[in-house]
């Protein structure tokens, strides 16, 4: 694949990724999908061997930025090593290009109110990658509890290592390590802002934390806390689990609400009966992110800047920080 002049980039947009591990892969799939020409910055010929062979001869890969006219680029999507994201978000910053993060934004918060500031001074559309408040049901949880006094909130999100990055060298991997953003409370960081998101900010915020199985940082971690709006909830994740788990419950006023992201479904519960809302829709990790990049597309299309994604993204970073306290 060849890129174009800038004349013919401004035709044929190209999305520039830089990482090599699943969620690259994804983006990958998924910028074709869009009809995008796709580049995918590699430090060495050794990682191609971890692109899907499906994806292999439909992109471009280099090693070395100065190899393209970044111009060309409409936006990156950094999909690297959480350690890596805020060096890669200040030097796209600076190329003046627009950045689609994968989530979390970073592992610490130094330099962040500088980068705020050059994201605001250069109109840099940010934006994170939180591809689960793009699910269908969320709107109708969202519905379903409107008006309803809320008693408390427990989210769950739970897998295992073993299956979902069987392919990874362990002692190699950032996510291992919590110095590089690596453990649950950073990877499953999901939950924390849908909880904010649906229920209000949190104010408080506790956490016992537990490494079972790995060595640099914690596998299994269980939150309580308080929010903006004086609810209560509890929030579990775990890397240890043989069986999935993904829910968001609510008990209310009049209803026990359930939305299992496995199941795809809304289970609600009280003294009179009970009810199961199906999802019509197939939302897996696939669909949703493309709803994101959609969506995140047609928000340069409209130049409205907003710094609100950055601000979002940043404020996720502060309660994991207080998470990783000691209890």
């Amino acid at each position: 694949m060849n890129l174009k002049t800038k004349k013919q980039a401004q035709s044929n947009k190209v999305i520039l990724i830089i990482g090599s591990g699943s969620i690259a892969n994804k983006h990958i799939k998924i910028s074709l999908q869009l009809n995008f020409a796709v580049l995918v910055l590699i430090n060495s010929d050794i990682e191609k061997k971890r692109f899907s062979k499906e994806n292999y001869n439909k992109v471009r890969f280099i090693k070395n930025l100065k190899d393209i006219d970044i111009n060309d680029i409409f936006f990156v999507i950094i999909a690297s090593s959480t350690y890596r994201h805020r060096n890669e978000i200040e030097f796209f910053i600076k190329k003046k290009v627009n950045i689609f993060c994968e989530k979390p934004i970073s592992n610490n918060l130094k330099s962040i109110k500088k980068i705020r500031k050059k994201i605001i001074d250069n109109k840099i559309f940010f934006y994170i990658n939180y591809q689960l408040k793009q699910h269908s049901l969320i709107n109708k949880m969202k519905l379903l509890i409107n008006k309803e006094k809320i008693y408390h909130i427990e989210a769950r999100v739970g897998h295992n290592l073993k299956y979902w990055r069987k392919n990874k060298i362990r002692n190699k991997s950032y996510y291992i390590d919590t110095k590089k953003g690596g453990g649950v409370i950073y990877e499953l960081i999901h939950e924390l802002n849908l909880i904010r998101y649906i229920f209000g900010n949190i104010l408080k915020i506790k956490t016992i934390k537990s490494n079972y199985t790995l060595e640099k940082s914690e596998d299994h971690a269980i939150s309580i806390f308080k929010t903006n709006k004086n609810i209560p909830g509890t929030l579990i994740q775990d890397m240890l689990s043989e069986k999935k788990e993904r829910y968001l419950k609510v008990l209310t006023s009049k209803n026990s609400i359930k939305l299992d992201f496995i199941k795809n479904k809304i289970f609600i519960f009280n003294k009179k009966n009970s009810k199961t809302i199906k999802n019509k829709y197939k939302d897996d990790q696939i669909n949703l992110i493309k709803k994101n990049i959609e969506n995140y597309i047609e928000w340069i299309k409209k130049g409205k800047f907003n710094i609100k994604f950055f601000d979002e993204a940043v404020e996720d970073l502060k309660i994991c920080n207080k998470m990783h306290e000691k209890f």
